[in-house]
C-alpha cells in the first residue's frame, strides 16, 4: 500500500484562504483549532487531523469531511444539516444541542459520542461505530442505522420515530422509557430483553429474535413480527390490535388476557400457546400449527382458523360468531361451554384448494422445476 503523503500544519487564516477560493483543505494538521460561530457551509476536508477543535455553534451546512480524525471534537450547537463524515474518527465528539439534519456518517467511528438535546432529523449513520454513544432524551425521527455496531449504546427517554436499524444487537441497550413509533428492525435481537409496558407501536421487525424476551403488557398495535423468535418470551395482556405476527416462531408462548382484535397469525407456529381470555375479534390463523394452543373464554367473533392444525386445542367457553374453521384439523379439540356460530368447511373450495400448487405440488410441476 503507497505511503500517503506527510500531513503539514497549518492555521485558521490558511484555511479560510481555501475555503474562499472554494477549495478543499487536504492533508493538513490544525488539532485543537477554535471554528467556533463561524461560517464554514460547504466547507471540505480531507484527510486532515482536526482532533480536539471547537466548531461551537459554527455553520458547517453542506460541508464534508473524509478520512478526517475529529476525536475530542466539540461541535455544541453547530448546524451540521446535509454535513457528510466519511471514514473519520468521531470518537468521544460532542454533539449536544446540535442540529442534525439529513446528516451523513459512513463508515467510520463515533463511540462514546454525546447527542443530548440534538435534533435529528432524516440522518443516516452507515456501518459507523456508535457504541456507548448518549443518545439519552433525544428524538429521532426519519433516520437510518445501518449495521451499526452500537453495544452500550444509552437511549433512556429517547423518541425513535420512522427510524430504520439493521443488524442491531439490542440485548444490552437500555431501553427503559424509550418511546419508539413506527420504525423498521432487520434482524435485530433482543433476547432476554424486559420490555414489559414498552411502546413499540407500528414497528416491523424481521427476522427478530425474541428469546426469552418479557413482553407483558407492551403496547405492540399496528406492528409486523414477520419470521421473529419468540422461544421462551411471555407477552401476557399486551395490546396488539391489527398487530401481524406472520411465520413467526410463538410455541407455547403467554398471550393471554390480550387485546389482538385483528392480528394476523397466518402460518405462524404457535404449538401449546396460551390465548386464554384474549380478545381475538377477527383474528387470522390461516394455516397457523396451532396444536394444542389454548383459546379458553376468548372472543372469537369473525376469527378465521382455515386450514389451522387446531389438534388438541381448548376452545372452552369460547364465544363465535362466524368464526371460520375451513378444513381446519380438530382432532382432539375441546368445545366444551363454547358459544355462537361457526362456518364449516366448504367441501367444494376445500377440493378445488387440493389442486393450488400454494398448497400442492404436482408430480409433474415439481420433475419441471428440478430439471
Amino acid at each position: 500500500m503507497p505511503k500517503q503523503p506527510e500531513r503539514l500544519p497549518t492555521n485558521l487564516d490558511e484555511i479560510f484562504d481555501y475555503l474562499a477560493h472554494a477549495q478543499p483543505v487536504m492533508l493538513k494538521i490544525a488539532s485543537g483549532t477554535d471554528f467556533s460561530r463561524q461560517s464554514m457551509r460547504k466547507a471540505s476536508f480531507v484527510l486532515c487531523t482536526l482532533k480536539s477543535s471547537l466548531f461551537v455553534d459554527a455553520d458547517l451546512t453542506g460541508a464534508s469531511f473524509t478520512s478526517c480524525d475529529l476525536s475530542d471534537t466539540v461541535f455544541t450547537g453547530c448546524i451540521l444539516s446535509g454535513t457528510r463524515f466519511v471514514d473519520c474518527d468521531l470518537s468521544r465528539a460532542d454533539f449536544r444541542d446540535c442540529q442534525l439534519e439529513t446528516t451523513q456518517f459512513v463508515a467510520g467511528k463515533a463511540a462514546r459520542a454525546a447527542y443530548q438535546g440534538a435534533a435529528i432529523a432524516k440522518a443516516s449513520f452507515a456501518k459507523t461505530d456508535i457504541s456507548q454513544t448518549d443518545f439519552r432524551d433525544v428524538t429521532v425521527e426519519r433516520s437510518a442505522f445501518l449495521d451499526c455496531p452500537i453495544q452500550g449504546l444509552s437511549l433512556t427517554g429517547a423518541v425513535l420515530s420512522s427510524v430504520m436499524l439493521t443488524k442491531a444487537d439490542l440485548r444490552d441497550i437500555d431501553l427503559t422509557d424509550v418511546h419508539i413509533d413506527t420504525a423498521v428492525f432487520s434482524e435485530a435481537d433482543l433476547s432476554g430483553k424486559d420490555l414489559k409496558g414498552q411502546s413499540l407501536q407500528r414497528c416491523t421487525f424481521y427476522k427478530g429474535k425474541f428469546t426469552q424476551a418479557r413482553l407483558d403488557a407492551a403496547r405492540l398495535d399496528g406492528s409486523v413480527f414477520a419470521d421473529c423468535d419468540f422461544e421462551g418470551a411471555s407477552a401476557s395482556g399486551i395490546s396488539g390490535n391489527m398487530t401481524c405476527f406472520t411465520k413467526s416462531r410463538m410455541d407455547g408462548l403467554d398471550l393471554s388476557n390480550s387485546n389482538l382484535s385483528m392480528s394476523n397469525f397466518v402460518q405462524s407456529s404457535i404449538k401449546g400457546a396460551i390465548f386464554n381470555g384474549s380478545q381475538l375479534y377477527s383474528a387470522a390463523f390461516t394455516e397457523a400449527d396451532a396444536k394444542a394452543a389454548q383459546f379458553e373464554r376468548c372472543s372469537l367473533q369473525q376469527a378465521d382458523f382455515s386450514r389451522a392444525d387446531l389438534s388438541a386445542g381448548n376452545f372452552g367457553a369460547a364465544t363465535f360468531s362466524n368464526t371460520k374453521f375451513h378444513a381446519a384439523r380438530r382432532d382432539g379439540a375441546l368445545f366444551a361451554g363454547a358459544s355462537g356460530s361457526v362456518i364449516e368447511t366448504d367441501q367444494d373450495r376445500a377440493i378445488s384448494e387440493l389442486y393450488s400448487p400454494r398448497i400442492v405440488v404436482l408430480d409433474e410441476e415439481d420433475t419441471r422445476e428440478t430439471r
